[in-house]
């Protein structure tokens, strides 16, 4: 999950990292009273989760209210950038600080050798890519998770042991994938403050940290949909095995249940080659019960529009297809009136037989298209044979 600046601001203060005094503002009557909390000049930053924003024009310094206004009423509500962006929902309003030199600093992951470690360049205020293409040096130092940093290894870093501690707790107390703080300003009077704060924290983490003030995030988006709101509460309160956690939603028409992460990859890319529009991307995994299994159908398939659905995965060596199978002919049961579309099922595994037998006799009693496919059929093979019979089903529905 990527969090918005202010966000991360107040997850750095919590472990002892100073931000300028800033103020989040939703409209203009919020701008007004931020106003007299500030002194001009101010810096007046648009929050959203896409990068580039000075660059696009989202963060100005201000030296007039008549200027602070005129920056809320061109970007509150609208999308930024101009065209195709993430609609702007918050305004932050912030005291300008005075410095007297600009860092970068970074803890993230490194995912071949599954260590975190430090990046820090005395040329802040740049995109660190900027930094290594203008050839200024960047200096990375491994992290031990299980001790933390060792004040030995960070002798090249100019910065105060205690400030690389307090950035350190950010991170891992966070369960943090990326904390990122671009400028990190020195002042004229020595101190060190975060001008700007990226964080993305591990979505696997986050039932760990309810303690954390973070507003819910969207898949494609700072806003979430219903149905992923809903989605990702499945796995809150049911530990066995995953479904919902990974919920987007799409325009598309053709409702998506897939299993396992590289094979759910493959069929969308296998439904966007056969010329199909995905209405989402989900997938449940491990050996998730019937209940959540149902649950999952049901938030999926309450989308209007529907012209087809498309139940796939991988071979399971652990997931009882039975079961999960038979969440969702629980689901679409109970959805009967709305689920008159073509329904394609390809997965293979334990109890695949005896899904495939009840799915069978459920379609022959209450009338559902259902087209089962086993693990010989490949799964791009199945993808095309329901963006085929949604064609079908929405020609049918034309006439």
């Amino acid at each position: 999950m990527k969090l918005f600046e202010f966000e991360g601001h107040k997850l750095l203060q919590k472990a002892g990292i100073e931000s300028p005094f800033f103020v989040v503002c939703e409209n203009l009557a919020d701008i007004k009273k931020a106003r007299l909390k500030l002194k001009f000049p101010v810096v007046a930053k648009v929050q959203v989760l896409s990068g580039k924003r000075g660059k696009n024009g989202g963060i100005v310094i201000i030296s007039r209210e008549a200027q602070l206004l005129e920056f809320a009423k061109e970007h509150l509500g609208k999308e930024f950038p101009a065209e195709g962006g993430e609609k702007v929902k918050y305004i932050v309003v912030a005291s300008k600080v005075d410095l007297e030199k600009e860092y970068y600093v970074s803890i993230t992951y490194d995912t071949i050798s599954r260590m975190p470690f430090m990046l820090f360049s005395e040329a802040g205020g740049v995109e660190i890519e900027e930094m290594v293409h203008k050839g200024e040096e960047v200096v990375r130092v491994g992290i031990d998770p299980t001790i933390g940093p060792k004040k030995a290894d960070f002798r090249k870093i100019s910065l105060p042991f205690d400030f690389v501690e307090k950035l350190w707790l950010a991170f891992s107390s966070s369960d943090a994938r990326l904390v990122e703080i671009n400028p990190l300003a020195k002042t004229k009077d020595g101190k060190l403050v975060a001008i700007d704060a990226k964080v993305i924290l591990d979505d696997n983490g986050l039932l760990r940290h309810t303690d954390l003030e973070v507003l819910p995030k969207g898949a494609a988006s700072s806003e979430p949909t219903e149905r992923e709101l809903q989605a990702h509460k499945i796995d809150e309160t049911d530990y066995r095995g995953s479904a919902g956690s990974a919920f987007i939603e799409f325009p598309g028409d053709i409702a998506i249940l897939a299993s396992g992460g590289g094979a759910s990859l493959l069929i969308m890319d296998a439904i966007a080659a056969a010329g199909g529009a995905p209405a989402n991307y989900t997938e449940y995994s491990g050996n998730p019960s019937r209940e959540k299994v149902e649950k999952l159908t049901k938030i999926t398939l309450s989308k209007d529009g529907l012209a087809g659905c498309l139940v796939c995965g991988a071979f399971a060596n652990f997931t009882d297809i039975f079961e999960t199978l038979s969440g969702f002919a629980d689901a679409i049961l109970k959805m009967k009136t709305k689920v008159k579309y073509p329904i394609v099922i390809r997965r293979g595994g334990p109890k695949q037989e005896q899904a495939y037998e009840m799915l069978r006799k459920l379609a022959k009693k209450e009338g559902f298209d259902i087209h089962l496919y086993g693990p010989d059929t490949p799964m791009s093979v199945a993808a095309h044979r329901v963006v085929e019979l949604s064609e079908q089903y929405k020609r049918s529905m034309e006439k």
